[in-house]
Protein backbone atom coordinates (compact mmCIF):
# COMPACT_ATOMS: atom_id res chain seq x y z
CA UNK A 1 0.00 0.00 0.00
CA UNK A 2 1.03 3.52 -0.87
CA UNK A 3 2.17 6.30 1.64
CA UNK A 4 -0.01 9.51 1.57
CA UNK A 5 0.74 12.49 2.90
CA UNK A 6 0.04 15.82 3.81
CA UNK A 7 0.66 19.13 5.54
CA UNK A 8 -1.90 21.62 6.86
CA UNK A 9 -1.49 24.54 9.18
CA UNK A 10 -3.86 24.22 12.77
CA UNK A 11 -3.12 27.56 14.49
CA UNK A 12 0.68 27.78 15.50
CA UNK A 13 1.21 23.93 14.76
CA UNK A 14 2.00 22.49 11.43
CA UNK A 15 0.09 18.97 11.23
CA UNK A 16 1.26 16.26 9.12
CA UNK A 17 -1.31 14.31 7.53
CA UNK A 18 -0.43 10.35 7.29
CA UNK A 19 -1.95 7.85 5.69
CA UNK A 20 -1.70 4.23 4.46
CA UNK A 21 1.83 2.50 5.67
CA UNK A 22 4.97 3.56 7.26
CA UNK A 23 7.84 1.19 6.61
CA UNK A 24 11.26 0.59 5.04
CA UNK A 25 9.65 0.83 1.78
CA UNK A 26 7.74 4.19 2.32
CA UNK A 27 10.06 6.06 5.18
CA UNK A 28 12.12 7.96 2.73
CA UNK A 29 8.72 9.80 1.72
CA UNK A 30 7.50 10.68 4.79
CA UNK A 31 11.09 11.64 6.40
CA UNK A 32 11.50 14.00 2.87
CA UNK A 33 8.03 15.39 3.74
CA UNK A 34 8.62 16.40 7.24
CA UNK A 35 11.88 18.08 6.10
CA UNK A 36 10.21 20.33 3.61
CA UNK A 37 7.09 20.85 5.55
CA UNK A 38 8.61 21.62 9.28
CA UNK A 39 8.52 25.45 10.16
CA UNK A 40 11.43 26.91 10.71
CA UNK A 41 12.84 27.24 13.56
CA UNK A 42 11.73 23.72 14.48
CA UNK A 43 9.09 24.43 16.57
CA UNK A 44 5.63 22.58 17.13
CA UNK A 45 4.60 19.85 14.79
CA UNK A 46 1.82 17.31 14.95
CA UNK A 47 1.45 13.93 13.06
CA UNK A 48 -2.14 12.69 12.50
CA UNK A 49 -1.94 9.28 12.21
CA UNK A 50 -5.55 8.71 12.16
CA UNK A 51 -4.82 6.94 8.98
CA UNK A 52 -2.16 4.76 9.45
CA UNK A 53 -2.88 1.59 9.07
CA UNK A 54 0.51 0.10 9.59
CA UNK A 55 4.50 1.04 10.90
CA UNK A 56 7.16 -0.99 11.56
CA UNK A 57 10.45 -0.55 13.49
CA UNK A 58 11.71 1.63 10.63
CA UNK A 59 8.36 4.31 10.75
CA UNK A 60 9.14 4.35 14.82
CA UNK A 61 12.77 4.98 14.34
CA UNK A 62 11.54 7.91 12.38
CA UNK A 63 9.31 9.29 14.81
CA UNK A 64 11.61 9.15 17.60
CA UNK A 65 13.86 10.85 15.25
CA UNK A 66 12.18 13.67 14.86
CA UNK A 67 11.04 13.96 18.39
CA UNK A 68 15.09 14.08 18.84
CA UNK A 69 15.51 16.83 16.52
CA UNK A 70 12.45 18.97 17.48
CA UNK A 71 13.12 18.47 21.11
CA UNK A 72 17.19 19.61 20.81
CA UNK A 73 15.69 22.47 18.38
CA UNK A 74 13.48 23.63 21.40
CA UNK A 75 10.30 22.27 19.54
CA UNK A 76 7.45 19.98 20.56
CA UNK A 77 6.55 17.04 18.56
CA UNK A 78 3.14 15.26 19.26
CA UNK A 79 1.50 12.49 17.69
CA UNK A 80 -2.33 11.95 17.28
CA UNK A 81 -5.00 9.82 16.68
CA UNK A 82 -3.13 6.30 17.08
CA UNK A 83 -4.86 3.15 15.98
CA UNK A 84 -4.73 0.48 18.52
CA UNK A 85 -2.02 -1.65 16.60
CA UNK A 86 0.27 1.73 15.77
CA UNK A 87 -0.57 2.56 19.87
CA UNK A 88 0.62 -0.66 20.59
CA UNK A 89 3.93 -0.43 19.07
CA UNK A 90 4.44 2.18 20.81
CA UNK A 91 3.51 1.10 24.02
CA UNK A 92 5.80 -2.34 23.73
CA UNK A 93 8.62 -0.14 23.21
CA UNK A 94 7.89 1.57 26.28
CA UNK A 95 7.27 5.37 24.13
CA UNK A 96 4.16 6.77 25.20
CA UNK A 97 6.35 7.58 28.49
CA UNK A 98 8.49 9.50 26.39
CA UNK A 99 6.56 10.96 23.12
CA UNK A 100 3.45 13.22 23.56
CA UNK A 101 0.42 10.80 22.21
CA UNK A 102 -2.94 12.57 22.34
CA UNK A 103 -6.02 11.12 21.56
CA UNK A 104 -7.27 13.69 18.50
CA UNK A 105 -5.23 16.61 16.54
CA UNK A 106 -7.18 19.30 18.30
CA UNK A 107 -6.64 17.41 21.56
CA UNK A 108 -3.01 18.00 20.72
CA UNK A 109 -2.99 21.37 19.25
CA UNK A 110 -5.16 23.03 21.85
CA UNK A 111 -2.52 21.81 24.96
CA UNK A 112 0.31 24.65 25.44
CA UNK A 113 3.75 23.57 24.19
Amino acid sequence: MDLQVRSEAHGAWKVVVVSGELDAETVPALADHLERAAPEPLERVVVDLADLSFMDSTGLALMVDWHRRLNEAGGHLRLASLRPAVHKLFRLTDLTAVMSIHDSVGQATAEPA
